[in-house]
């Protein structure tokens, strides 16, 4: 080596490394200049929808520090969320392309979508949409920052017929700020010679901007004069709005003469500073670098997990990061139900909640998932939660925001029960005064009649949920007793025996219309089961006398050890399900939730708007396969039939269609269901019921 070079190399090395540095440090300086010369007109736009609920994909970083979930659909970036995961704001960002005189394409819509996985081991996503008349294609990749606030996607656009410069490329993002398209203030600003497009309501930011810039950019109103309807209209941008308050939407054109490979960052914050400030830190960062770190947080977690001796597969591990993706960062231990708007793309503003809620009955499964992963941390925050909504609110609401907070107030008995026989499976015994025994208390009191059963619709007695109820009394019996509570022990454990006497009584029917007309029915509106008693289904599903409806839930009943598999009951039971409401789709056996369901969609052709007819439910095979296996049989087919519901990208929907198993436009994923096929999946292995509370067994069906 030259010996003048080495004499320099502590310099060279030094000025390497501020270099090198420069990319990651944080950027102090920022110069914002507020481009504000065109004001949108014709507001406020006309009132916009959510994005459509069948995602195929969710991701967020791996960390309490980045608080930004996003989800796809379509291809391109549907709703995306922060600071929590119960705040949406934005709608969806994609691309448009045209060649400026002939044609406009959507890539939503006219292109061939194909969705991989940045790794087996992650939830960061290539994206790769194909012109389905072979014009031209985009590649996509998309993932979080981090450390910061922000969603990453690099882009690649590519000529297929003709040359770059026959192509004209826009994107287009809808801002929904706040769980709301109403109302959001959208401008554009300059930053450091970088310009960004600033969306805010009630002290939410959003910027977003390129490493390559925008050739042109516009602020618009919904459906007046927005980047989409001047495209269709066009062919090309023809307005160049710098600010708009009302349903707006930001479009702008990307210079592909300046590179046809480029990164786009939306980035947030609480002020118009941090939004713009974390978009350049992010923007000026090493890409490579923030790939990599955002899949080693989720391989590194995968990797943490009981792999059952080389056994699981990619929906095993793809479910346990989407249910680990589902939880709150600020609030933790909050796991909600879905990262989507149930038939979103027909929902406005006014359903502000969807599924991005959080109910006890879902996070009881959630945290038994976890469980049997070995994640014991994550399922006992999850019951930390659970106390300060009790806390709060004295018992269990029908569900709640993530601050707990309640959303829906119905009460359901199952709701209470649940944490309790969660708190005797993770051994929390330290939870009986501030859990446990109010919601004891609370089951003793109201019960064993319930305000509404497990889908939420009607109350009575309901099979389903009295399992819940004498398996959570006699989970909650035990814990007193460790807490040397001996009074209350008695009584939760005589409340229990009783009603555990009273289960066939009180739902189990003997002149039932179906079958042989011995089964248990969906619920009893009356104490007697045999009573000619008038229900209302919801959701439009009609009135109908209480001995026609069943529902596979009475399977609950030895799920939680209430009763033997192979009662005679439930054996009866199981046929006349089976012949009412079974079906076999071509990916495998599924159930409806009872028959004449009226939730789901009419049809094909148009989204449910609150009556409909009610489609297969996926969790349902999974719950018939945990039947199996208490039955000491082998579940291996019910294991694959979930498997094979699942879509590209290893999600579950709540709704498959008959014909197809293929999902309906329901809430997708459901974490319910991912909760479920982890479990089966274990369960299967272990040839036992891993989250049946042995006590409860013991107790009543192993006899």
């Amino acid at each position: 080596m030259n010996r003048k070079l080495i004499k320099y190399l502590p310099v060279l090395f030094l000025a390497s490394s501020v270099l090198s540095g420069c990319a990651n440090n944080n950027i102090s300086n920022i110069k914002i200049e507020r481009l504000n010369n065109v004001q949108a007109v014709n507001g406020p736009g006309e009132t916009d929808t959510w994005a459509k609920a069948q995602k195929q994909g969710i991701g967020t970083a791996n960390n309490y520090t980045s608080k930004v979930w996003f989800t796809l659909a379509d291809g391109a970036i549907s709703e995306v969320y922060y600071p929590t995961i119960d705040t949406a704001d934005v709608k969806d960002i994609k691309f448009f392309v045209t060649d400026g005189k002939t044609f406009v394409s959507d890539e939503t819509k006219d292109t061939i979508v194909k969705v991989e996985k940045l790794t087996e081991k992650s939830l960061g996503y290539k994206i790769i949409n194909t012109d389905k008349d072979g014009r031209y294609k985009i590649t996509k990749e998309v993932f979080t920052d981090v450390k910061r606030n922000s969603l990453i996607i690099k882009a690649k656009f590519e000529a297929l017929k003709g040359n770059i410069d026959d192509y004209r490329l826009y994107v287009m993002c809808d801002p929904h700020v706040k769980n709301q398209g109403k109302y959001n203030e959208g401008y554009a600003v300059k930053a450091n010679g970088n310009v960004a497009l600033i969306a805010k309501r009630d002290g939410i930011y959003t910027a977003l901007s390129s490493d390559i810039g925008w050739k042109k950019y516009s602020i618009g109103y919904y459906k007046v004069n927005d980047i989409v309807t001047d495209l269709y209209k066009n062919m090309q941008m023809t307005y160049n709005y710098d600010s708009a308050r009302g349903n707006i939407i930001e479009g702008a054109e990307v210079d592909l003469k300046k590179d046809s490979q480029f990164e786009i960052v939306l980035s947030f914050g609480q002020s118009e500073d941090e939004a713009v400030k974390t978009n350049m830190e992010t923007l000026n960062d090493n890409y490579d670098s923030l790939k990599k770190a955002y899949i080693d947080e989720w391989e590194k977690y995968c990797d943490s997990l009981n792999n059952f001796g080389g056994k699981a597969n990619s929906l095993y591990f793809n479910s346990m990061m989407i249910l680990k993706a589902s939880e709150d960062k600020t609030n933790k231990g909050a796991y909600i139900a879905s990262l989507s708007i149930p038939w979103g793309d027909g929902q406005e503003d006014d359903n502000i909640g969807g599924y991005h809620l959080v109910w006890s009955r879902d996070l009881y499964h959630v945290a038994n998932a976890f469980i049997v992963a070995g994640d014991t941390d994550s399922a006992n925050r999850a019951l930390d939660y659970l106390v300060k909504v009790v806390k709060d609110n004295g018992m269990i609401p029908q569900n709640t925001w993530i601050n707990g907070k309640p959303y829906w107030t119905g009460i359901q008995l199952d709701e209470q029960a649940d944490p309790i026989i969660l708190s005797y499976r993770l051994k929390r015994y330290d939870l009986y005064e501030s859990l446990v025994k109010p919601l004891a208390d609370f089951i003793v009191k109201i019960g064993p009649k319930t305000g509404q059963e497990r889908w939420e619709e009607i109350g009575g007695y309901s099979p389903a949920t009295m399992a819940s109820e004498v398996a959570g009394l006699t989970c909650a019996a035990y814990i007193a007793e460790q807490n040397k509570d001996f009074e209350s022990a008695k009584k939760y454990q005589e409340k229990a025996d009783n009603w555990q006497r009273l289960i066939d009584s009180l739902t189990y029917t003997e002149k039932g219309p179906l079958g042989d007309g011995h089964y248990y029915i969906r619920i009893a509106g009356l104490p007697d089961p045999n009573a000619d008693f008038m229900i209302s289904i919801a959701n439009g599903g009609g009135v109908y006398d209480q001995k026609e409806i069943v529902d596979p839930s009475f399977l609950e009943l030895v799920r939680l050890g209430v009763k033997s598999a192979d009662d005679p009951k439930i054996l009866n039971t199981l046929k006349v399900v089976d012949e009412t409401i079974k079906v076999e789709t071509p990916k495998g056996p599924s159930w409806y939730r009872y028959n004449h369901d009226g939730y789901g969609e009419m049809s094909k052709t148009e989204l449910y708007h609150g009556t409909g007819k009610g489609r297969l439910w996926p969790l349902l095979t999974g719950e018939k396969g945990m039947y199996e296996i208490a039955a000491g049989k082998d579940a291996t087919s019910y294991v694959k039939a979930m498997e094979n519901f699942a879509n590209e990208s290893g999600i579950i929907s709540e709704q498959v269609w008959e014909d197809t198993g293929l999902p309906t436009d329901s809430a997708s994923p459901l974490n319910w269901a991912h909760a479920e096929y982890v479990i089966l999946f274990a369960s299967n292995i272990e040839h036992k019921v891993l989250d049946m509370p042995d006590i409860v067994y013991k107790r009543y069906a192993s006899k």
